[in-house]
Protein backbone atom coordinates (compact mmCIF):
# COMPACT_ATOMS: atom_id res chain seq x y z
CA UNK A 1 0.00 0.00 0.00
CA UNK A 2 1.08 3.44 -0.82
CA UNK A 3 0.28 7.05 1.18
CA UNK A 4 0.77 9.89 0.12
CA UNK A 5 -0.18 13.54 0.85
CA UNK A 6 -1.21 16.21 -1.96
CA UNK A 7 -1.34 19.85 -1.04
CA UNK A 8 -3.44 22.42 -3.41
CA UNK A 9 -5.44 25.89 -2.91
CA UNK A 10 -8.95 23.70 -3.11
CA UNK A 11 -10.01 20.32 -2.00
CA UNK A 12 -10.91 19.51 -5.80
CA UNK A 13 -7.20 20.62 -6.78
CA UNK A 14 -5.57 18.52 -4.15
CA UNK A 15 -8.25 15.36 -4.60
CA UNK A 16 -7.60 16.03 -8.81
CA UNK A 17 -3.49 16.07 -8.01
CA UNK A 18 -3.57 12.98 -6.52
CA UNK A 19 -6.01 11.20 -9.28
CA UNK A 20 -3.58 12.46 -11.97
CA UNK A 21 -0.67 11.03 -10.14
CA UNK A 22 -1.90 7.65 -8.81
CA UNK A 23 -5.41 6.94 -11.00
CA UNK A 24 -8.71 7.01 -9.88
CA UNK A 25 -8.69 4.23 -7.44
CA UNK A 26 -7.71 6.20 -4.33
CA UNK A 27 -8.26 6.60 -1.17
CA UNK A 28 -8.87 9.78 0.66
CA UNK A 29 -7.52 8.66 4.23
CA UNK A 30 -7.59 12.85 5.90
CA UNK A 31 -8.04 16.08 5.22
CA UNK A 32 -6.69 19.19 7.15
CA UNK A 33 -6.66 23.04 6.21
CA UNK A 34 -3.22 24.70 6.48
CA UNK A 35 -1.84 28.44 6.25
CA UNK A 36 1.39 29.03 4.19
CA UNK A 37 2.95 32.13 3.90
CA UNK A 38 2.21 35.57 5.31
CA UNK A 39 4.05 37.90 7.95
CA UNK A 40 3.07 37.70 11.68
CA UNK A 41 -0.21 35.66 11.27
CA UNK A 42 -1.61 38.02 8.37
CA UNK A 43 -1.87 37.18 4.98
CA UNK A 44 -1.36 33.74 4.66
CA UNK A 45 -2.59 31.70 2.09
CA UNK A 46 -5.18 28.73 2.62
CA UNK A 47 -4.46 25.78 1.75
CA UNK A 48 -5.81 21.54 1.64
CA UNK A 49 -4.04 18.60 2.60
CA UNK A 50 -5.46 15.35 1.99
CA UNK A 51 -3.44 12.32 2.49
CA UNK A 52 -4.99 9.58 0.24
CA UNK A 53 -3.64 5.84 0.00
CA UNK A 54 -3.27 2.93 -3.01
CA UNK A 55 -2.16 -0.34 -3.46
CA UNK A 56 1.20 -1.01 -4.95
CA UNK A 57 -0.51 -3.06 -8.00
CA UNK A 58 -2.63 -0.33 -8.91
CA UNK A 59 -0.21 2.22 -8.43
CA UNK A 60 2.16 0.33 -10.88
CA UNK A 61 -0.48 -0.62 -13.41
CA UNK A 62 -1.41 3.08 -13.76
CA UNK A 63 1.67 4.77 -13.69
CA UNK A 64 3.77 2.09 -15.85
CA UNK A 65 1.48 -0.38 -17.80
CA UNK A 66 2.43 -3.36 -16.04
CA UNK A 67 1.31 -6.52 -18.18
CA UNK A 68 -1.89 -8.79 -16.92
CA UNK A 69 0.51 -10.94 -15.52
CA UNK A 70 2.54 -9.05 -13.27
CA UNK A 71 0.69 -9.16 -10.04
CA UNK A 72 0.03 -6.52 -6.68
CA UNK A 73 -1.75 -6.36 -3.78
CA UNK A 74 -4.81 -5.69 -5.66
CA UNK A 75 -4.08 -8.63 -8.03
CA UNK A 76 -3.58 -10.99 -5.38
CA UNK A 77 -7.27 -12.63 -5.76
CA UNK A 78 -6.25 -15.44 -6.66
CA UNK A 79 -2.61 -15.96 -5.86
CA UNK A 80 -0.92 -15.36 -2.27
CA UNK A 81 1.08 -11.99 -1.39
CA UNK A 82 4.18 -11.41 0.66
CA UNK A 83 3.15 -12.77 3.87
CA UNK A 84 0.96 -15.07 1.95
CA UNK A 85 -1.68 -12.65 2.38
CA UNK A 86 -4.74 -13.92 -0.01
CA UNK A 87 -7.30 -12.03 -2.34
CA UNK A 88 -10.29 -11.85 0.20
CA UNK A 89 -7.91 -10.49 2.83
CA UNK A 90 -6.70 -7.52 1.02
CA UNK A 91 -10.33 -6.79 0.10
CA UNK A 92 -10.88 -7.05 3.94
CA UNK A 93 -7.94 -4.74 4.38
CA UNK A 94 -8.86 -2.22 1.44
CA UNK A 95 -12.58 -2.16 3.32
CA UNK A 96 -11.20 -1.36 6.79
CA UNK A 97 -9.55 1.39 4.99
CA UNK A 98 -12.20 2.71 3.60
CA UNK A 99 -14.64 2.49 7.00
CA UNK A 100 -11.56 4.40 8.73
CA UNK A 101 -11.27 7.21 5.79
CA UNK A 102 -15.29 7.51 6.52
CA UNK A 103 -15.31 7.88 10.28
CA UNK A 104 -11.86 10.06 9.76
CA UNK A 105 -14.29 12.25 7.83
CA UNK A 106 -17.12 12.61 9.72
CA UNK A 107 -15.42 13.33 12.74
CA UNK A 108 -13.14 15.52 11.70
CA UNK A 109 -13.35 19.28 13.16
CA UNK A 110 -12.84 22.56 12.15
CA UNK A 111 -13.73 22.21 8.44
CA UNK A 112 -16.94 21.67 7.72
CA UNK A 113 -18.05 19.23 4.67
CA UNK A 114 -18.86 20.98 1.39
CA UNK A 115 -21.46 19.81 -0.65
CA UNK A 116 -19.05 18.06 -3.38
CA UNK A 117 -17.79 15.90 -0.71
CA UNK A 118 -21.51 14.45 0.19
CA UNK A 119 -22.59 12.13 -2.70
CA UNK A 120 -25.96 12.22 -4.50
CA UNK A 121 -26.84 15.62 -2.67
CA UNK A 122 -27.17 17.07 -6.39
CA UNK A 123 -30.17 14.45 -6.46
CA UNK A 124 -31.53 15.32 -3.12
CA UNK A 125 -32.21 19.06 -5.11
CA UNK A 126 -32.94 17.95 -7.66
CA UNK A 127 -36.28 15.56 -6.16
CA UNK A 128 -37.20 18.41 -3.61
CA UNK A 129 -37.13 20.95 -6.88
CA UNK A 130 -39.07 18.48 -8.98
CA UNK A 131 -41.71 17.94 -6.17
CA UNK A 132 -41.59 22.39 -5.97
CA UNK A 133 -40.78 22.33 -2.46
CA UNK A 134 -39.99 25.78 -1.42
CA UNK A 135 -36.06 26.94 -1.05
CA UNK A 136 -36.23 27.48 2.59
CA UNK A 137 -37.19 23.62 2.78
CA UNK A 138 -34.64 22.74 0.41
CA UNK A 139 -32.19 24.72 2.34
CA UNK A 140 -33.28 23.06 5.67
CA UNK A 141 -33.12 20.06 4.35
CA UNK A 142 -29.63 20.15 2.83
CA UNK A 143 -28.10 21.55 5.64
CA UNK A 144 -29.63 18.52 7.78
CA UNK A 145 -27.95 15.88 5.32
CA UNK A 146 -24.60 17.82 5.52
CA UNK A 147 -24.42 17.30 9.38
CA UNK A 148 -26.61 14.44 9.81
CA UNK A 149 -26.09 11.87 6.97
CA UNK A 150 -22.78 9.57 6.99
CA UNK A 151 -20.81 9.71 4.21
CA UNK A 152 -21.42 5.80 4.32
CA UNK A 153 -25.20 6.35 3.52
CA UNK A 154 -25.35 8.71 1.06
CA UNK A 155 -23.83 6.57 -1.33
CA UNK A 156 -26.42 3.98 -0.93
CA UNK A 157 -29.52 5.67 -2.79
CA UNK A 158 -32.08 3.26 -0.96
CA UNK A 159 -30.87 5.03 2.04
CA UNK A 160 -30.65 8.15 0.90
CA UNK A 161 -34.50 7.68 -0.20
CA UNK A 162 -34.94 6.28 3.43
CA UNK A 163 -33.88 9.21 5.10
CA UNK A 164 -35.30 11.62 2.90
CA UNK A 165 -38.69 10.23 3.39
CA UNK A 166 -37.75 10.97 7.40
CA UNK A 167 -36.90 14.83 7.07
CA UNK A 168 -39.98 15.29 5.16
CA UNK A 169 -41.77 12.94 7.43
CA UNK A 170 -40.96 15.31 10.72
CA UNK A 171 -43.21 18.03 8.93
CA UNK A 172 -46.62 15.61 8.86
CA UNK A 173 -48.11 15.47 12.33
CA UNK A 174 -51.47 13.42 11.76
CA UNK A 175 -54.20 13.95 14.38
CA UNK A 176 -56.44 10.97 13.60
CA UNK A 177 -60.09 11.19 13.65
CA UNK A 178 -62.70 13.99 15.44
CA UNK A 179 -63.88 12.39 18.69
CA UNK A 180 -67.37 13.36 19.00
CA UNK A 181 -68.31 15.81 22.78
CA UNK A 182 -69.41 13.72 25.85
CA UNK A 183 -72.11 14.89 27.54
CA UNK A 184 -71.50 18.58 25.62
CA UNK A 185 -70.96 19.13 21.93
CA UNK A 186 -67.60 19.25 19.89
CA UNK A 187 -67.86 22.44 18.06
CA UNK A 188 -65.80 21.94 15.03
CA UNK A 189 -65.04 24.98 12.85
CA UNK A 190 -63.57 24.92 9.43
CA UNK A 191 -62.04 28.09 8.74
CA UNK A 192 -59.99 29.08 4.87
CA UNK A 193 -59.70 31.58 2.58
CA UNK A 194 -62.01 31.75 -0.41
CA UNK A 195 -62.45 28.58 -3.11
CA UNK A 196 -60.69 26.14 -1.09
CA UNK A 197 -64.06 24.27 -0.29
CA UNK A 198 -64.72 24.56 2.83
CA UNK A 199 -68.79 24.26 2.34
CA UNK A 200 -68.68 20.72 0.34
CA UNK A 201 -65.73 19.82 3.22
CA UNK A 202 -68.17 20.31 6.26
CA UNK A 203 -70.67 18.20 4.14
CA UNK A 204 -68.88 15.23 3.98
CA UNK A 205 -67.71 15.68 7.51
CA UNK A 206 -71.50 15.66 8.17
CA UNK A 207 -72.28 13.05 6.14
CA UNK A 208 -69.66 11.05 7.32
CA UNK A 209 -70.38 11.58 11.18
CA UNK A 210 -74.18 12.24 11.20
CA UNK A 211 -75.53 9.08 8.53
CA UNK A 212 -72.68 6.54 8.03
CA UNK A 213 -71.54 6.77 12.40
CA UNK A 214 -75.15 7.52 13.21
CA UNK A 215 -73.68 10.26 15.61
CA UNK A 216 -76.14 12.94 16.32
CA UNK A 217 -74.90 15.99 14.46
CA UNK A 218 -75.88 19.54 13.57
CA UNK A 219 -74.82 22.11 10.53
CA UNK A 220 -74.51 25.83 11.34
CA UNK A 221 -72.96 28.14 9.16
CA UNK A 222 -71.84 31.53 10.05
CA UNK A 223 -71.75 33.01 5.88
CA UNK A 224 -73.82 36.07 5.73
CA UNK A 225 -72.50 36.75 2.24
CA UNK A 226 -72.77 33.81 0.08
CA UNK A 227 -76.33 33.14 -0.19
CA UNK A 228 -75.56 30.03 -3.15
CA UNK A 229 -73.40 28.88 -0.19
CA UNK A 230 -76.14 29.00 2.52
CA UNK A 231 -78.48 27.18 0.07
CA UNK A 232 -76.03 24.58 -1.15
CA UNK A 233 -75.03 23.47 2.68
CA UNK A 234 -79.02 23.77 3.63
CA UNK A 235 -79.94 21.45 0.80
CA UNK A 236 -77.18 18.88 1.79
CA UNK A 237 -78.94 19.19 5.56
CA UNK A 238 -82.02 18.75 4.50
CA UNK A 239 -80.98 15.29 2.39
CA UNK A 240 -79.01 13.99 5.63
CA UNK A 241 -82.01 14.91 7.83
CA UNK A 242 -79.69 17.17 10.13
CA UNK A 243 -80.15 20.37 11.77
CA UNK A 244 -79.09 23.30 10.08
CA UNK A 245 -79.06 26.69 11.46
CA UNK A 246 -77.35 30.65 9.83
CA UNK A 247 -75.38 32.25 12.52
CA UNK A 248 -75.43 36.08 12.15
CA UNK A 249 -73.76 36.89 15.19
CA UNK A 250 -71.79 35.78 18.56
CA UNK A 251 -74.48 35.59 20.42
CA UNK A 252 -76.39 33.79 18.04
CA UNK A 253 -73.56 31.44 18.18
CA UNK A 254 -73.30 31.26 22.00
CA UNK A 255 -76.65 30.80 22.21
CA UNK A 256 -77.15 27.80 19.81
CA UNK A 257 -74.16 26.22 20.81
CA UNK A 258 -75.54 25.87 24.40
CA UNK A 259 -78.64 24.98 23.20
CA UNK A 260 -77.88 22.22 21.11
CA UNK A 261 -78.17 18.27 22.51
CA UNK A 262 -75.80 17.19 19.34
CA UNK A 263 -72.30 15.23 19.97
CA UNK A 264 -71.09 17.47 17.16
CA UNK A 265 -71.92 20.76 15.50
CA UNK A 266 -70.00 21.14 12.32
CA UNK A 267 -69.31 25.10 11.62
CA UNK A 268 -68.93 26.40 8.59
CA UNK A 269 -67.62 30.00 7.46
CA UNK A 270 -67.42 32.56 4.88
CA UNK A 271 -64.35 32.13 2.89
CA UNK A 272 -61.99 35.23 3.46
CA UNK A 273 -59.11 36.46 2.03
CA UNK A 274 -56.06 36.16 4.14
CA UNK A 275 -54.79 39.59 3.58
CA UNK A 276 -58.59 40.62 4.71
CA UNK A 277 -58.29 42.00 8.24
CA UNK A 278 -61.35 43.39 8.90
CA UNK A 279 -63.69 40.27 7.86
CA UNK A 280 -61.15 38.08 9.23
CA UNK A 281 -61.35 40.46 12.91
CA UNK A 282 -65.54 40.15 12.19
CA UNK A 283 -65.29 36.08 12.07
CA UNK A 284 -62.91 35.92 15.44
CA UNK A 285 -65.28 38.05 16.91
CA UNK A 286 -68.04 35.23 16.56
CA UNK A 287 -66.21 32.38 17.22
CA UNK A 288 -65.16 33.92 20.31
CA UNK A 289 -68.84 33.57 21.35
CA UNK A 290 -67.75 29.77 22.58
CA UNK A 291 -64.46 29.39 24.45
CA UNK A 292 -64.90 25.34 25.39
CA UNK A 293 -65.05 22.35 23.43
CA UNK A 294 -64.12 23.82 20.35
CA UNK A 295 -62.19 22.66 17.78
CA UNK A 296 -60.57 24.85 15.14
CA UNK A 297 -59.51 23.18 11.12
CA UNK A 298 -57.62 25.41 8.69
CA UNK A 299 -58.83 24.44 5.36
CA UNK A 300 -56.03 24.67 2.27
CA UNK A 301 -55.78 23.57 -1.05
CA UNK A 302 -53.16 21.51 -2.17
CA UNK A 303 -53.12 23.64 -5.64
CA UNK A 304 -51.87 26.96 -3.19
CA UNK A 305 -48.68 28.09 -4.08
CA UNK A 306 -45.64 28.28 -1.46
CA UNK A 307 -46.10 31.63 -0.74
CA UNK A 308 -49.72 31.99 -0.42
CA UNK A 309 -49.65 28.96 1.44
CA UNK A 310 -47.17 30.84 3.99
CA UNK A 311 -49.12 33.42 4.04
CA UNK A 312 -52.58 31.87 4.61
CA UNK A 313 -51.36 29.44 7.64
CA UNK A 314 -49.96 32.63 9.15
CA UNK A 315 -52.56 34.93 8.87
CA UNK A 316 -55.39 32.89 10.22
CA UNK A 317 -53.18 31.57 13.13
CA UNK A 318 -55.02 34.66 15.04
CA UNK A 319 -57.54 31.68 15.56
CA UNK A 320 -55.25 29.47 17.04
CA UNK A 321 -56.69 26.63 15.13
CA UNK A 322 -54.89 23.36 15.67
CA UNK A 323 -55.40 21.20 12.57
CA UNK A 324 -55.26 21.51 9.19
CA UNK A 325 -57.28 19.79 6.20
CA UNK A 326 -56.21 19.91 3.18
CA UNK A 327 -58.27 19.69 -0.15
CA UNK A 328 -58.40 18.93 -3.28
CA UNK A 329 -55.56 16.72 -3.55
CA UNK A 330 -56.93 14.98 -7.07
CA UNK A 331 -56.32 18.63 -8.60
CA UNK A 332 -52.31 18.59 -8.21
CA UNK A 333 -49.05 16.60 -8.69
CA UNK A 334 -47.12 18.01 -6.25
CA UNK A 335 -47.18 18.32 -2.28
CA UNK A 336 -44.04 20.12 -1.79
CA UNK A 337 -45.69 23.88 -1.33
CA UNK A 338 -48.16 22.62 1.29
CA UNK A 339 -45.66 20.42 3.02
CA UNK A 340 -42.95 23.10 3.19
CA UNK A 341 -45.54 25.53 5.25
CA UNK A 342 -46.41 22.49 7.63
CA UNK A 343 -44.92 22.28 11.23
CA UNK A 344 -45.64 19.76 13.86
CA UNK A 345 -47.71 21.92 15.84
CA UNK A 346 -50.37 22.09 14.00
CA UNK A 347 -51.44 18.37 13.08
CA UNK A 348 -53.16 16.93 9.50
CA UNK A 349 -56.85 15.95 9.65
CA UNK A 350 -58.37 15.07 6.72
CA UNK A 351 -57.51 15.20 3.24
CA UNK A 352 -60.17 15.35 0.24
CA UNK A 353 -59.75 13.85 -3.23
CA UNK A 354 -63.16 15.35 -5.23
CA UNK A 355 -66.16 17.03 -5.08
CA UNK A 356 -68.05 13.85 -4.12
CA UNK A 357 -70.15 13.75 -0.63
CA UNK A 358 -69.46 12.15 1.10
CA UNK A 359 -66.64 9.81 -0.84
CA UNK A 360 -63.79 12.08 -1.50
CA UNK A 361 -62.87 12.76 2.18
CA UNK A 362 -60.30 10.45 4.32
CA UNK A 363 -58.21 10.65 7.71
CA UNK A 364 -54.88 12.33 7.10
CA UNK A 365 -52.47 9.66 6.49
CA UNK A 366 -48.18 10.50 6.60
CA UNK A 367 -46.99 7.71 4.29
CA UNK A 368 -50.22 8.29 1.84
CA UNK A 369 -49.02 11.62 1.60
CA UNK A 370 -45.17 10.56 1.38
CA UNK A 371 -45.89 8.21 -1.18
CA UNK A 372 -47.57 11.07 -3.39
CA UNK A 373 -43.87 12.44 -3.59
CA UNK A 374 -41.83 11.40 -6.92
CA UNK A 375 -38.32 9.74 -5.23
CA UNK A 376 -38.00 8.09 -9.02
CA UNK A 377 -35.24 11.50 -9.44
CA UNK A 378 -32.70 10.07 -7.34
CA UNK A 379 -32.31 7.03 -9.37
CA UNK A 380 -32.04 8.83 -12.87
CA UNK A 381 -28.26 9.29 -14.00
CA UNK A 382 -27.21 12.38 -13.33
CA UNK A 383 -23.92 14.70 -15.14
CA UNK A 384 -21.24 14.61 -13.15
Amino acid sequence: MIYKTYRAPTYKEAVLNAKMDLGNDIYILGRKEIKEGGFLGLFAKTFTEITVAKSNGAVSDAKAGLSENKTGIMGAQSQPGPGGIQGDETAKILEEIKNIKLRLEELSTGTRRSEDEIPNLNRLVTVLKENDFSEDFIREVRNRFREELTLKDAVDLKVFEKKLREFIGERIETSGPIEPGKGKPKVVVLIGPTGVGKTTTIAKLAATYGVLQKHDVELFTIDSYRIAAIEQLGKYAELMQIPFAVINTREEFKNAVSASKAEIIFVDTAGRSQKNSLGLAELRNVLDGVQRNIEIHLVISATSKYRDALDIVSRFSQFAYTNIIITKLDETNTLGPILSVLNREKKLSYVTTGQGVPDDIELADKQKLLDMIDFEMLYVDQPC
